[in-house]
């Protein structure tokens, strides 16, 4: 079986609580729980929720900036929780980089575009010489659109444009050809006429260096376009997976069928129901086993209040948890 059609990365009952208030005060802030993503080479997964919902709280344990509380990431097969060494460490994030959602903070404003791509080059030995770093760096820039090269790689990051910054940044995740990258709403901060620019130069990236994409986002229409496949997530709850397409076509979830409503879609001619949906993303330090939606579902049952339904599969490429499809 080729390397394609297993995933490159993978993520195995992932759970992430944080204590709040001190350990002794025993609340728990239950971020992210029981989560399953499989990523593939060439492919781009997307996960859609509402701030809060722990989109990124997944991504920064995928990254390993936080370590889970439980569950297992895979990296080609291989558990990288077991080996916290240092070289372990810096080879995982040589092969998995992340690009965060501002691009200003994420770049350092004392230093210039050539520092912020000849770092990685230097750390990740991906560059021997001065001279071989210079030719690099000047490649990476090419490789996304910011050319000439001599004008950009000496400016600060405060002379550059969102989207500028935004095409630094993945530059210099670039820099240590990485064959997954983690794109925590990577456009959100951009002006509405520039996030096409971004999203058509990863998928680019996608398509021509066979790199697998996690896009975390909330906005479920740019996930329709840029992702192969699109994983709901509500109150720490991976609840919905299908193909983009599909999944707006036919949503199955009710929050996803709420998340649809929102959109202003004309040319979708579906969704025109009328959602009586009240309340807000409930407070995650007094989750209970039921299903986080229950108390905003306009199709709640008993049994949803009680507990968490089981993922039942619907077709070949979907999922979901709810009771309304068995669970």
């Amino acid at each position: 079986m080729s390397d394609h059609n297993e995933p490159i990365l993978e993520a195995r009952n992932l759970t992430k609580h944080f204590n709040v208030g001190g350990f002794l005060s025993g609340k728990v802030v239950r971020a992210v729980q029981d989560a399953n993503i499989k990523l593939y080479r060439g492919r781009v997964t997307a996960l859609v929720g509402e701030s809060g919902s722990g989109k990124s709280t997944i991504i920064r344990m995928l990254a390993r900036l936080y370590d889970p509380t439980s569950g297992e990431i895979l990296f080609k097969g291989k558990n990288v929780l077991q080996d916290n060494g240092r070289k372990a460490m810096l080879d995982y994030r040589s092969r998995v980089q992340m690009i965060f959602q501002d691009p200003f903070s994420s770049l350092n404003p004392v230093h210039r575009v050539r520092y912020h791509l000849e770092r990685p080059l230097y750390i990740h030995g991906k560059a021997k010489t001065k001279a071989i770093a210079n030719e690099q760096v000047d490649a990476l820039l090419r490789r996304v659109s910011l050319t000439p090269t001599e004008e950009f790689a000496p400016k600060f990051p405060h002379q550059l444009s969102g989207g500028q910054r935004q095409r630094v940044a993945i530059a210099r995740a670039l820099a240590v050809e990485p064959e997954v990258m983690l794109a925590d709403e990577p456009v959100s901060m951009l002006d509405v006429s520039i996030r096409m620019g971004v999203l058509n130069l990863m998928a680019v990236l996608r398509d021509e260096q066979d790199i697998a994409f996690l896009y975390v986002t909330h906005d479920i229409a740019s996930a329709r376009y840029f992702a192969d496949e699109t994983l709901v997530m509500y109150a720490g709850h991976i609840v919905e997976g299908a193909g983009s397409e599909e999944l707006v076509k036919e949503p199955k979830h009710p929050y996803t069928q709420l998340l649809l409503s929102a959109v202003p879609d004309p040319a979708r001619g579906l969704l025109t129901q009328d959602f009586q949906v009240k309340g807000e993303i409930p407070n995650l330090t007094e989750l209970g086993q039921g299903c986080p939606f229950a108390a905003r579902c306009p199709h709640v049952m008993e049994k949803c209040r009680q507990t968490m339904p089981r993922p039942t599969k619907l077709s070949e490429t979907r999922w979901t948890k709810c009771y309304l499809y068995g669970g």
